[in-house]
């Protein structure tokens, strides 16, 4: 009986163990474990964590493919004196104590060694310090890459912050600010210090949202350090602050001292550097339609506004406009106030007749993008309530009584602009799209028009991207002979070489006649500057038939001078014949010249010949 009890009991008790692990089976069946995590991220919770997991990806993935294809651009040799060059020497000579030295002359180019007379961007002193770690243009294009791609992080928390129903669309506005043109541009065309606007204005907006004032000043400060120019999109800004969220010291002083600094740069820091030119910029050229100078196009402009306009006959300028206006699906259109602070640089590209500025590629829109983004979040984030006020019965803008008093502006203006508010709200509340569908719609359309923009600009990014797709074949080889220039020796160089001659003092771009000076001569005909290419041309040519440059070296294309009189006496006969020179001339140029007298008469200019040659690269350019 006893051992019938125990055998009874045992079997209950497998039973029940059975039965436990049969049930713990059922729990981490695939089934379950996809419905569990199903009722996770329908949570709020789960969301967000998912929006931050889809965010960081993408901004890895950015990081990582951008990143390739902007070193394999320079790697091979498809980067540009203007800027990379000019960029890397001026932060290699500030690292050296000769703080925003370049010497690269060209295009409107031709003042002191000095990037003060062309743009004031003190950012560069705190760059500077990264050289320790390495000295190149790689460093510059790894910095600028992962500034863009990390101006996702703020983007997103704006987006969380203002769409916290929604954190899914918030990492779409992530996707969609890294595949905009404009900062793909920013990223693919060398190194530019207004590209780091970008981050740092990404981050001032999102410190203001959140109240952060002391980020928002330290962001905005840096901001303002990368181009003269970027603090112009904080004075609108600052009206900003001081009417819409009603903090009128903290936004007449952002707008002020704006003012002020844009000022200090084009009244006094440009025309000290830049031997006083029209308009206190080597740039007014380019607005010289409206008037010989600023003095004279303001009169041109109050009495003729219609020229503001003209340039909007050009059907090249609207599709730019149409680009920017589809920049985060063009949902800034429900909150256009933030769209203000954007407006200067706009109308600064718009009213250029430099085309780089209106192509929607570029650096030219460093500071448009962040505005543009902020605006389409909360755009988003107004047309979401205003949807839910009106279904739920309610009225858009319901306060009670004690904060209307507290928030009913005292001036004309402030009321003006609280009832513009409140009935644009009201608008918006009658838009047919029930606000379950806002969501899934914005997402949908955030990648369509992203899809629309980079289909717009295509040919510019495809043409950028495809160059750092893969290494040239002859790469290393041209990097072996480059490698003989000695650290301390002055260079001159051609387009794309010259960002990898650019850690030294002296840099010379040819067909700048101070390239006559240069101990060294790097020279790629077959890949020089189409504006360029025949001046580039003949000045090889005298220096080759002047007998005081010698060939040391060549890789593909590739020919490496160096001055004779740094050669042993021994070596000084290495410079070609007259015959030698003309066919090398018919393999680079397609064509033989005949061996006429102009070409035996080719000679350097009397001030750089001979043992004087050497202390005129010396010479007091400053």
């Amino acid at each position: 009986m006893a051992l019938n009890t125990n055998i009874r009991t045992f079997l209950v008790t497998a039973d029940r163990e059975v039965q436990s692990v049969q049930r713990e089976e059922s729990r981490i069946s695939p089934g379950n474990l996809l419905w569990n995590m199903w009722h996770i991220l329908r949570s709020g919770r789960g969301q967000r964590a998912l929006a931050w997991l889809v965010a960081l990806v993408l901004i890895v993935v950015d990081i990582a493919l951008v990143g390739q294809h902007v070193l394999v651009r320079y790697q091979s040799y498809h980067a540009f004196a203007y800027d990379l060059g000019n960029f890397d020497q001026a932060v290699w000579n500030t690292l050296h104590g000769h703080p925003f030295r370049f010497t690269n002359r060209s295009l409107d180019w031709f003042g002191p060694p000095t990037r003060l007379g062309v743009h004031v961007e003190p950012i560069l002193l705190l760059i500077a310090p990264l050289y320790l770690l390495h000295s190149g243009p790689e460093t510059l294009l790894l910095l600028q890459t992962m500034a863009l791609a990390l101006g996702g992080i703020p983007l997103l928390r704006l987006a969380l912050r203002r769409l916290p129903e929604h954190p899914l669309v918030a990492a779409a506005f992530v996707g969609a600010y890294l595949a905009t043109p404009e900062i793909l541009g920013e990223a693919l065309y060398d190194f530019h210090a207004v590209a780091l606007a970008t981050p740092l204005l990404l981050l001032a907006l999102w410190a203001l949202d959140a109240q952060r004032y002391y980020w928002f000043v330290v962001a905005a400060v840096l901001a303002a350090l990368c181009k003269e120019e970027v603090a112009l999109s904080l004075v609108p800004l600052g009206l900003f602050i001081a009417f819409r969220q009603r903090h009128p010291r903290l936004g007449a002083a952002v707008s002020l001292l704006s003012l002020t600094w844009v000022a200090l740069c084009f009244l006094v820091i440009l025309p000290h550097f830049n031997n006083h030119a029209t308009g206190g910029s080597l740039f007014w050229p380019r607005y010289a339609w409206l008037g010989s100078s600023p003095g004279t196009a303001l009169p041109n402009v109050l009495t003729h506004p219609w020229l503001l306009f003209s340039p909007l006959q050009n059907a090249v300028r609207r599709d730019y406009l149409a680009v920017l206006f589809r920049t985060g699906g063009g949902l800034g259109l429900f909150a256009p106030a933030v769209w203000l602070s954007a407006l200067p640089d706009v109308v600064i590209n718009v009213l250029s007749t430099h085309k780089e500025q209106y192509s929607g590629f570029y650096q030219y829109n460093a500071v448009i993008l962040p505005y543009l983004m902020a605006a389409a979040i909360s755009g988003t984030a107004a047309f979401c309530h205003a949807r839910r006020c009106t279904e739920s019965g309610g009225r858009t803008a319901v306060v009670s009584q004690d904060d209307a008093r507290r928030i009913t502006p005292s001036s004309r203006a402030r009321r003006v602009l609280w009832s513009v508010s409140v009935r644009w709200e009201a608008a918006l509340g009658r838009l047919p799209i029930r606000s379950q569908w806002i969501a899934p719609l914005v997402i949908v359309w955030l990648i369509a028009s992203a899809a629309w923009n980079i289909a717009a600009t295509g040919p510019l990014v495809l043409a950028f991207w495809e160059t750092g797709g893969h290494p040239t074949p002859q790469q290393a080889q041209i990097n072996a002979l480059l490698t003989n220039v000695p650290p301390r020796a002055s260079v001159a160089a051609t387009d794309t070489l010259n960002p990898h001659l650019s850690d030294r003092y002296m840099l010379y771009l040819m067909p700048d006649p101070q390239s006559y000076t240069a101990d060294y001569v790097a020279i790629d005909l077959a890949d020089a500057a189409p504006t360029s290419q025949p001046a580039d041309e003949e000045m090889y040519w005298m220096m080759l038939t002047s007998g005081s440059y010698s060939i040391i070296g060549r890789a593909g294309n590739v020919m490496l001078l160096e001055r004779s009189n740094l050669l042993p006496p021994a070596l000084r006969v290495t410079t070609p014949g007259i015959e030698q020179i003309l066919e090398e001339r018919q393999m680079v140029t397609g064509y033989r010249a005949a061996p006429g007298p102009q070409l035996h008469e080719h000679a350097l200019p009397e001030h750089v010949q001979g043992n004087d040659a050497f202390t005129a690269h010396e010479g007091k350019t400053t």
